[in-house]
């Protein structure tokens, strides 16, 4: 598996100022912005080839599709989150 810095320095900026603003948004983009992290992450590492990739294509397949309730449905969103652990602690 071969990384490329800037795909990683991209998802390390992305994550750096989600953090910094925060404590400027609403509480509920905290888990918001850590989903897309997460898929940016599955992304960076779907693209590298890894072992696992097929399982990381239906995870961020899940992201998604569930981050469209995000803002409209807490219970939808929540339930994706769930979803997404359990999807998760599958493929790892």
């Amino acid at each position: 598996m071969n990384l490329k810095n800037e795909e990683l320095y991209a998802l390390l900026a992305y994550l750096v100022s989600s953090a910094a603003r925060l404590s400027e948004e609403p509480a509920s983009y905290g888990p918001m912005r850590l989903i897309e992290g997460a898929k940016r992450l599955s992304s960076v590492l779907v693209e590298a080839g890894d072992e696992k990739s097929s399982g990381l294509k239906e995870l961020i397949h899940l992201i998604e599709e569930g981050r469209q309730s995000s803002m409209s449905d807490d219970a939808a969103f929540q339930n994706m989150l769930d979803e997404a652990v359990e999807m998760l602690v599958d493929i790892i």
